[in-house]
C-alpha cells in the first residue's frame, strides 16, 4: 500500500472486479465473494458498495451494505481490511462511511452480524460505534471454511440506530455504561445464572481466531459454553451494549434503546 487511502463509494465493473481478490486475502483462498456483476446490480437497485482507495486505484478495504425490505433500514452484508491495513482505524472509517450514506437517503437504521466471540470486532460495533446486538443466531451460515473453519458459524445480530442519542454519544467516545461491581462472569467456569440480574460482565478470548488457529478444541469448547448463555440473555431481553477491550469482557443489560 502507498499514499493516504480514500474512502468513498466504488463504482464501474472495472473497480468492483476489485473486490474478489481483496475478499479472499482477507478470508482465505476458499471464499466465495460476490460476483462483481452481482455487485453493479445491487448498486443499481439501492445498496452500497463503499471501498478505502488508495491513489493507483487498489481497493484496501471495502462494505457491502443491502436494502431490505423496510426502507429505514440497511443489511450490512461485508466488512473487511486488507491484513496490510489492519490498526489503522478503516473499518471505522468505512461504517462512518455508511452511516452518512444511509442518513442522507433517509436510511435510519443498519443490521449486520459478527462471531460473538470476536473481542475486536466487538470493541468496534459496540463500544466504539454504539450499536447492541440483541439476538443470536446460531450456526446462521453452517459449516464455514478459510479462518472461520472449525467450530459452527454462530453470530450476534447488532442494530444500530443512526440517529439515537446513545450511538452519538458512543461516536463522540462517551459510551458512559456503568460496569457491575465484582467478577465478570466466566463462561468455562461458571453454571448459568439461576436468575439473571439486569447488568452482567462476561468473559471472553482476547484472540479468538488465534485460538481457533492454535487451540481448535478450547475455541470449539467457548462456542459451546457460551451459546446457551448468550441465548438466554437475549431471551431474558438483555442487550449488548458495552465491550472492555482491556479487560476482555462484555456488557450485558436489559434492553435499552438500540
Amino acid at each position: 500500500m502507498t499514499g493516504a487511502l480514500t474512502v468513498r463509494e466504488l463504482g464501474g465493473l472495472d473497480e468492483l472486479a476489485r473486490t474478489p481478490p481483496l475478499a479472499r486475502s482477507i478470508w482465505g483462498e476458499a471464499d466465495a465473494p460476490e460476483d462483481p456483476i452481482l455487485l453493479h446490480v445491487l448498486q443499481h437497485v439501492g445498496g452500497l458498495i463503499a471501498g478505502a482507495v488508495d491513489g493507483q486505484g487498489q481497493v484496501w478495504a471495502y462494505l457491502v451494505g443491502l436494502p431490505t425490505a423496510q426502507p429505514d433500514t440497511q443489511h450490512s452484508h461485508r466488512l473487511g481490511v486488507h491484513p496490510r491495513c489492519r490498526r489503522q482505524g478503516l473499518g471505522e472509517r468505512l461504517k462512518h462511511f455508511q452511516r452518512a450514506w444511509c442518513l442522507e437517503r433517509g436510511v435510519t437504521r443498519v443490521r449486520w452480524t459478527f462471531d460473538p466471540l470476536l473481542l475486536a470486532n466487538a470493541h468496534l460495533n459496540i463500544h466504539r460505534l454504539g450499536a447492541a446486538a440483541v439476538t443470536y443466531l446460531p450456526n446462521y451460515y453452517g459449516e464455514m471454511t478459510g479462518i472461520n473453519a472449525g467450530v459452527p458459524s454462530d453470530r450476534f445480530e447488532v442494530e444500530w440506530q443512526l440517529d439515537s442519542e446513545r450511538v452519538t454519544a458512543h461516536l463522540n467516545g462517551h459510551a458512559g455504561d456503568n460496569w457491575p461491581a465484582g467478577e465478570a462472569f466466566d463462561p468455562l467456569h461458571d453454571g448459568l445464572p439461576a436468575e439473571t440480574p439486569d447488568a452482567l460482565a462476561v468473559r471472553v478470548p482476547a484472540d479468538y481466531y488465534r485460538m481457533l488457529r492454535e487451540e481448535p478444541g478450547r475455541a470449539l469448547e467457548w462456542r459451546r459454553r457460551t451459546r446457551p448463555l448468550f441465548d438466554s440473555l437475549f431471551q431474558a431481553g438483555h442487550a449488548l451494549v458495552d465491550v472492555d477491550v482491556a479487560h476482555q469482557q462484555y456488557l450485558f443489560r436489559r434492553r435499552v434503546v438500540c
